[in-house]
Formats: structure tokens, C-alpha cells, sequence
């Protein structure tokens, strides 16, 4: 086995082998997966009822109906409001004091007068404030109200007509090179965003670990053994290899773990809310309603666009970048790491470094809004960029030209920023007690062989 393998090797064994590692492994995907359907089952959960009293000034959306015990106001045709358990509605033409809502069974009091009518603005005052869902059916429900009290009294116009004839404009947008197919690069960017937001957090976590990995051994004077035997440029390629290993190997298990959890958290969360009925201890499905859910999902926009994505092609690019990304910046956090003895002398060194990533995360959320942006372009081919904004690029669709322009990047790059760092490394991993600096560095790097 070669010397770089023997350095994979050992680093690859050290790490994996460490308590901090399996901790997090197994730890860090159940902890997210507490996060995420911990807030799931609390939204379930929350059945806090509310009634609501509406104060209607001017009986915009009740009436007043007679029975024995006198004129009683109830909603009236206008008020169109869905059945709900956790929302019931009462209704008064007259004013409610402060002092009387605060002792009133009511938890919830609004107000709708001329300042409703003409500017869509109510007061809301509440004992228990309404979660954002619930505050969402109450306005919208009001709303419809209105719009049905301006239409139908204002207007003088049947309602029902009044929804024929109002219809919202949207675009299906198409690109003229591509005729057959319906184009959706917002959506789409979506997804080439999420693949950009792991290859940044992988390269930032594990890039500052083989940062931390170097200076270690320097401190503590490992590296003069080790490069006894080894070249301190064998030493940085094998370090930053093993390391990055360790991250794939991590990151592997983390979607393994968290798909077992999310199956198994699915699973409970459909039995508390219903589901498919459940006969003799075995769930049963009507051959019918399962076939009316298969035509259902064929012609469900959400699932034709989920297919309509070059899947091959982000994930190969995926697995490119995410790889080429981190041996490039994993390079030159080695090469940080050799050049200072501690975390704070390494923070002059770590902006320049860290800025393009940052650069790359905030190119990448933009192109969602413009997706034909030419600073895009620039930086998907930019090499220290290119990892994170490609993602979003080539979800969107990027042409073939700017793909293989920025791989081409990506490989030149990395090989120049091992050589760089290979400069750096060969003087700085023996250097201790200097406080080094950017003219420094340059000294380094002209240092001939």
C-alpha cells in the first residue's frame, strides 16, 4: 500500500474509532428527527378550543332572528365558515367592554365595523392567542363574509357568478427551446437548493476538521515523526482524504438513521391522526379507492413535476461537487492548519477562505428569484463557488456549456490549490512559536523545492 493509503488508512480508522464520532452519528439523527416531528406532534396535539365572539356593528355578516326569549343574533347566509371542534363562532350587535370579555367565556373577541368594510382591518383581542392556522381559517372565513356582503348587497350581484367570473391569472411557463416540456425553475431551484446547502455544510464541517486535525498534530509534535518518513505533501493529500472518508461514511449513516426514524415517526403520526381502517389487526384498502389514488398521483401537478427533474444528472453532479468541493477547501484548511499554531491565529486566514462559500450560499437563494441571472452563470463556473451555486443552476437548467466549464474549473482548481497548499504545508507544519501573516504565506509559497 502506498504512503497516502497508509496515512487514509490510519486517519480513517482513528476518527471512526472516537466516542465524539459515534455519539454524533447516532445521536445527531435522532436529536433532528425530535426537532422536526416533536413540532409536528405538538401542532397535532394542540386542541385548545377557541370562541370567538364577533362583535357585527352593522350586521354585515349575522342577522337577528326572533324566538322566545327575544331577538338573537346568529350568522346569517353570508358567513360560509367550515365545521370545526376548535373554533365556534358567536355573534352581538353591540359593543363588548374590556372588563366584560376579560370575565366572558370567550377567548377571542373581534370587531368588525366601517373600518372592515372599507380597509379590511378588524381588532382582534384575545385571552389565548390563536395559533397561526387558526388565525388563518378565522380571517379567511371573514373575508369570504365580506366579499359576499360587498358583492351580493353593494353590487347587487348572485355570488355564486361572482366566482365564475373572477378568476386569478397565472402563467405556465414554457422555453421556446423546449416546447414539449412546461418549465417550473422556481420549483425546481428549490431542489438543486437543498443539494447546495449540504455540499456547504459538509465541506464548512469537515474542512475546519482537517484545519483542526493538522494543527493538532503539529502542537503536539506528531508531524515531526510522521514526516520523517513521509513528504508533509503525502501527509496533507492523506489527511484531508481520510477525513473526508470519515464525513462520507457520516453522512451515509445520518441518511440511512434518519430514514428508518422518519419511516417509523410517519407510521405514528398517520395512526394518530386515521388512516386507512384497520380489520382483525391488518390494514385494510379498498382495491377501488387505490386505484382512484394511483390516477389521482398520475395527474397531481406536484408529483408530475417531481419526475419532471433530471434526477441522474443532480445526483452525478451531486456526488461530483460534493467530493471535488471538499478536497479543494479541505486543501486549503490543511494548509491554514500548518500555517498557525491555534484556533485564534487561524481566524485571519479563515475569512478569505470562507467568503466564497458564503458568496456561493447567497448567489444560490438568488437565482431562485432570477434564474437567468448572468452573475449565476459566473459563478456556477467560478471554482470556489461553483459547488454550492451549480446545484441550483443546473436545477433550473443550465446549458451543457456552463456544466463542463465549471467541472473543468473545479479539477483545475483543486489541482492548483494542492499545490498551493502542498507550498504552504512543507514549511509551516515544522514552524512553531511565529505568528505568521499574509507576507509570510507568499514567502512560503516561493520557497523552491
Amino acid at each position: 500500500m502506498s504512503k497516502i493509503g497508509l496515512i487514509i488508512k490510519r486517519e480513517y480508522s482513528v476518527k471512526v474509532k472516537k466516542k465524539s464520532f459515534l455519539i454524533m452519528t447516532f445521536l445527531g439523527p435522532i436529536l433532528f428527527a425530535c426537532l422536526i416531528f416533536g413540532a409536528v406532534l405538538l401542532t397535532i396535539n394542540d386542541q385548545h378550543d377557541y370562541k370567538v365572539m364577533i362583535v357585527d356593528f352593522n350586521g354585515v355578516i349575522s342577522e337577528e332572528t326572533a324566538d322566545g326569549r327575544g331577538l338573537q343574533s346568529r350568522f346569517s347566509d353570508r358567513f360560509q365558515y367550515s365545521d370545526s371542534s376548535s373554533v365556534l363562532y358567536e355573534f352581538s350587535k353591540t359593543d363588548i367592554s374590556d372588563s366584560t370579555f376579560k370575565n366572558s367565556p370567550y377567548n377571542v373577541l373581534i370587531k368588525i365595523d366601517d373600518g372592515a368594510l372599507n380597509h379590511g382591518k378588524c381588532d382582534l383581542y384575545y385571552k389565548h392567542k390563536p395559533s397561526d392556522m387558526v388565525e388563518d381559517k378565522i380571517s379567511g372565513e371573514i373575508e369570504e363574509a365580506l366579499e359576499r356582503f360587498r358583492v351580493q348587497d353593494s353590487l347587487q350581484m348572485d355570488y355564486a357568478k361572482y366566482k365564475s367570473i373572477k378568476k386569478n391569472v397565472s402563467f405556465n411557463l414554457h422555453d421556446i427551446e423546449k416546447l414539449t416540456e412546461e418549465a417550473d425553475n422556481g420549483m425546481k431551484g428549490v431542489v438543486g437548493f437543498g443539494f447546495a446547502i449540504l455540499i456547504y455544510f459538509f465541506i464548512f464541517m469537515y474542512g475546519v476538521q482537517v484545519m483542526r486535525g493538522v494543527m493538532e498534530e503539529k502542537t503536539n509534535r506528531i508531524v515531526e515523526v510522521i514526516v520523517s518518513s513521509v513528504k508533509p505533501f503525502q501527509l496533507m493529500m492523506g489527511k484531508v482524504i481520510g477525513i473526508g472518508l470519515v464525513g462520507l461514511t457520516q453522512f451515509v449513516m445520518w441518511i440511512m438513521l434518519c430514514g428508518v426514524i422518519s419511516l417509523a415517526a410517519s407510521l405514528y403520526i398517520g395512526s394518530q391522526t386515521g388512516g386507512a381502517a384497520v380489520v382483525d389487526g391488518m390494514q385494510q384498502v379498498d382495491p377501488m379507492q387505490q386505484q382512484a389514488v394511483m390516477e389521482a398521483l398520475m395527474n397531481n401537478d406536484a408529483v408530475n413535476w417531481i419526475f419532471s427533474i433530471n434526477w441522474p444528472l443532480m445526483l452525478g453532479l451531486f456526488i461530483f461537487y460534493f467530493i471535488g468541493g471538499y478536497l479543494l477547501y479541505g486543501s486549503l484548511f490543511a494548509a491554514i492548519g500548518a500555517a498557525v499554531d491555534n484556533d485564534t491565529d487561524s481566524q485571519q486566514f479563515m475569512l478569505p477562505v470562507t467568503i466564497p462559500l458564503i458568496i456561493g450560499y447567497i448567489i444560490s437563494s438568488s437565482l431562485l428569484a432570477n434564474p437567468e441571472s448572468p452573475v449565476g452563470t459566473f459563478f456556477a463556473i467560478f471554482p470556489l463557488t461553483s459547488p454550492i451555486v451549480i446545484m441550483v443552476k443546473t436545477a433550473i437548467g443550465a446549458p451543457a456549456w456552463v456544466i463542463l466549464s465549471s467541472m473543468v474549473s473545479l479539477v483545475l482548481a483543486f489541482l492548483g490549490g494542492i499545490w498551493l497548499a502542498g507550498k504552504i504545508y512543507r514549511v509551516g507544519i515544522l514552524m512553531y512559536g511565529k505568528k505568521v501573516n499574509y507576507k509570510e504565506l507568499l514567502k512560503w509559497i516561493r520557497y523552491s523545492s
